[in-house]
């Protein structure tokens, strides 16, 4: 009679040879519900894996062309960003990446915490930081929503084991990858007496143009994008936007009064503290900013306020 034994390694726990650190790239998760995960560090205990991500590169892209019967080939009319596929390899566990005595509190507790995040109807942000080689780093931002896990089971308890890996689909509303903000603002400068002193005619200002006249912007992203207009009185009328696309304010906008007007065709409003005065405007255009290029603005205010132009930056890929 003979006896057969089999022999196999024991279970060694994942961390923290399981990971392959990032390389230089921070990845930061930021839930629904304002919790911070910093989840390109294994120390943290929910990592994104580098193995099978999706997400970081080109959205997914229709192009628009039409043919001719009389002309080989195509013509192409323009492109469309139909959205962004993102996919994470995840990995939750328990302590920390020296902590071989798995904890079940501990994991349950932090499993809890951050699907959580991932809750329907609800959004989340994730973030990286790419360094550049000069001390500063630049940061790109994607709003997700949770798609599916894709039907995960559970081969063992993994609260016994401290560790569980998940395959978790996403998707972005807005497909391109933002960056930091562009915010700039002009003075109407300086008044002068058009007709002269006191006495020589009727009192009328006419505000130094220098300012608004040679505005321009840069939109340093990879899309287009539409500015948010904030119009600071006092002034009595203004006028804003590029080249002949233009939106016209035949109001005043009291001192110490803003009136903001957003030019995003996903929102389109104008309120003046706060109040819709959108179908006082006589004239409303919302031109985009083009990317890669300076964009000479047509900006005009009577009176001694200001104009300011804000907009975001869009980008292709995240790294």
């Amino acid at each position: 009679m003979s006896v057969n034994f089999a022999y196999g390694a024991p279970y060694v726990p994942p961390i923290p040879g399981f990971f392959v650190p990032w390389q230089g790239i921070k990845h930061t998760w930021t839930g629904w519900d304002g919790s911070v995960w910093e989840i390109s560090d294994p120390r943290s205990g929910a990592a994104l894996l580098a193995d099978g991500i999706e997400g970081l590169g080109m959205p997914e892209i229709l192009n628009y062309t039409h043919d001719s019967p009389v002309v080989h080939g195509v013509e192409w009319d323009g492109w469309l960003s139909t959205g962004r596929k993102v996919y994470w390899n995840f990995i939750i566990y328990s302590g920390s990446a020296s902590d071989d005595q798995p904890s079940s509190k501990a994991w349950l507790a932090r499993h809890k915490a951050f699907w959580k995040t991932m809750r329907p109807g609800t959004s989340g942000v994730w973030t990286v930081e790419l360094p550049t080689g000069t001390g500063t780093v630049e940061k790109f931002s994607l709003r997700l929503r949770f798609a599916s896990d894709g039907g995960h089971s559970y081969s063992t308890d993994p609260s016994k084991r401290g560790w569980e890996a998940y395959g978790i689909e996403m998707f972005a509303e807005q497909p391109f990858w933002e960056g930091v903000e562009v915010v700039q603002s002009w003075d109407a400068g300086e008044q002068v007496d058009f007709f002269g002193p006191t006495g020589f005619g009727p009192d009328f200002f006419v505000s130094s143009s220098a300012q608004l006249s040679t505005a321009t912007v840069t939109n340093p992203g990879d899309v287009e994008s539409f500015a948010t207009w904030t119009i600071v009185g006092p002034a009595t009328t203004a006028v804003v936007g590029i080249g002949a696309d233009t939106t016209i304010v035949p109001f005043p906008v009291p001192d110490g009064s803003k009136l903001v007007i957003d030019t995003d065709p996903r929102r389109l409003t104008a309120e003046l503290d706060g109040v819709d005065v959108m179908d006082q405007l006589t004239e409303f255009n919302y031109p985009a900013l083009p990317p890669g290029t300076d964009v000479q603005l047509n900006l005009s205010l009577d009176g001694t306020g200001g104009v300011e132009a804000k907009f975001k930056t869009y980008y292709l890929m995240g790294v």
